[in-house]
């Protein structure tokens, strides 16, 4: 590769990054997802795509380890105990589970862990500041804080009617704690209450789903994988009420949600890919400050809403980059 040779004719020695910048070798990168859906498998993707843009040729210039943990934190550990006895160069941990387990297993080592889709990397204990990387050793990565006071917002615009907010989340999931308690406080700013009901496996969440049914009207999921990964359910328990269902994924539209906020995933993982670069170029990750995504996204399910029962006011359908109709989605022009 151009940026290898380069390194090597001008003779600089980075110890830390030796690994990776070594002539005639494929670098090696383990990347792990806490569990299999949609928003995280685009992640993943958008990482490989992200450096094959760049120029890392699979199979040449390098070779990825994928696991997937299976929502599990045991296993997150042992995923990543075997990247490090197979000696990869650098982590991208996918979700604040499997970030937490890379970042125990490598703790006082030199290997680069990069975590993506974090909601709040310092409250999951990952770094100590997101501004000042310097005391953040060996991780670094990307955030996708939701805006939940929007959500909310939006949510009470669907209806007067909506006065209780049902949330399903796992309480093992220090992101979802974070974002739960964040809607706590911008309902009571809204004048609606949330209602919590807890899964702490994805079996769990058709119970709590319909704990919630006949107690609120309305639904709704941050990024919480527990719960994103066994969504019909929920879609099942909103349909079953006839009561809105807002999850903060947009790759969940088409599933059954009555509408979604959030980022488009694929970029966020085109975003965590310019994170890797940056590292595998030379930089490490106490020299990068956490990188947050801010654009984004309103997207209507108009198959779904018809479904419950439920016409769009004009001033959500204002606010939506893409409508699902007909089994189709639809992108405003821009």
């Amino acid at each position: 590769m151009k940026r290898i040779s380069a390194l090597l004719v001008i003779g600089v020695i980075l110890l830390s990054m030796s690994a990776l910048v070594a002539s005639g070798t494929s670098i090696k990168i383990g990347i792990c997802q806490i569990v299999e859906h949609p928003a995280l498998d685009a992640v993943r993707q958008g990482v490989i795509d992200s450096l094959t843009a760049a120029g890392y040729v699979e199979g040449a210039d390098v070779t990825y380890l994928l696991a997937n943990a299976q929502g599990d934190m045991g296993t997150a550990l042992s995923i990543a105990q075997d990247f490090k006895s197979q000696n990869v160069d650098l982590v991208v941990a996918i979700a604040t589970p499997t970030a937490q387990a890379a970042a125990q297993v490598f703790a006082g080592t030199d290997t680069p862990i990069i975590y993506a889709a974090v909601t709040d990397p310092v409250a999951a204990g990952l770094v100590l500041d997101d501004k000042d990387p310097t005391g953040n050793g060996n991780v670094t990565g990307t955030s996708d804080l939701i805006p939940v006071a929007s959500d909310i917002a939006l949510l009470k615009e669907l209806s007067s009617k909506i006065k209780k907010i049902g949330m399903v989340y796992n309480p093992g999931e220090a992101n979802s704690v974070v974002l739960t308690d964040l809607a706590v406080a911008a309902a009571k700013d809204l004048g609606v209450t949330i209602v919590k009901a807890v899964a702490d496996t994805s079996a769990n969440v058709p119970i709590a789903a319909q704990s919630l049914i006949g107690r609120v009207d309305a639904l709704y999921v941050t990024t919480d994988n527990t719960v994103v990964s066994a969504i019909a359910s929920v879609v099942g328990a909103a349909e079953e009420g006839k009561i809105p269902f807002l999850v903060a994924d947009p790759t969940s539209i088409g599933s059954g949600v009555t509408l979604a906020t959030g980022f488009d995933y694929y970029e966020h993982g085109l975003l965590t890919g310019s994170v890797v670069q940056q590292v595998l170029n030379g930089k490490k990750p106490n020299e990068i400050p956490v990188t947050y995504q801010s654009k984004t996204l309103v997207v209507l399910d108009l198959d779904a809403a018809a479904k419950i029962g439920l016409t769009f006011p004009q001033s959500v359908i204002d606010k939506a980059g893409k409508i699902f109709y007909g089994g189709t989605m639809w992108e405003r022009a821009k």
